[in-house]
């Protein structure tokens, strides 16, 4: 599972009563079936319906019976809860499997989805019957920053990132692929730490 959102500035302020979601996939491994052979679903929210469309999930977040790994679980809560939906189902926080199989990650490397995930040492021990499955996450910046445009209209040195709510609407079919891979990856590092820490 792994949600998206804007308006937010994560180093100013705190998930509570900030943040708006755009988008979220939900992974349920290779053997899940969502429809057309398809294991991942990818939600629009920012332009596909809002408020609507989460309600129409309230019952798959609220499920306990529903298992879900997240990544960074208490910023994600916090931002669904703003909408006035509850979590439950709670199973496993990658970020805080991670910190507990390795505590000196944070001088070297740290506990990004991305840095995890792209860490084949992280990673050996994923479930997986192909290595082309262990893709780990890429950054933002390397799939979508572009150097600003001068006054003059040249290309500057600066590199830059459009807001989040862009990349979904201007880059629309990179985005999906991007953020819908998030949710592979947090189960491909869950089964990974798993192991480790059994």
């Amino acid at each position: 599972m792994h949600v998206y959102m804007a308006k937010i500035d994560v180093k100013q302020e705190t998930p509570v009563d900030h943040g708006e979601i755009t988008c979220f996939s939900i992974y349920g491994g290779p053997e899940a079936d969502f429809g057309g052979g398809k294991s991942c679903i990818w939600v629009d929210v920012l332009d596909g319906g809002g408020k609507e469309i989460l309600e129409k999930f309230a019952n798959f977040f609220s499920d306990p019976s529903i298992m879900k790994v997240w990544h960074n679980y208490s910023f994600d809560c916090h931002v669904i809860e703003n909408y006035g939906f509850k979590v439950s189902g709670f199973h496993a926080d990658t970020m805080h499997m991670a910190r507990l199989w390795d505590s000196s990650r944070q001088l070297d490397g740290g506990y990004s989805l991305e840095k995890l995930s792209g860490d084949r040492k992280v990673m050996s021990r994923a479930q997986s019957n192909h290595e082309k499955d262990l893709i780990g996450k890429v950054s933002m910046k390397t799939i979508f920053s572009k150097k600003k445009v001068k006054k003059d209209g040249s290309e500057g040195k600066t590199i830059t990132i459009a807001p989040v709510e862009d990349l979904q609407r201007d880059e629309r079919i990179p985005w999906i692929c991007y953020s819908a891979l998030d949710a592979k990856s947090t189960l491909n590092l869950y089964e990974s730490l798993k192991s480790y820490l059994s």
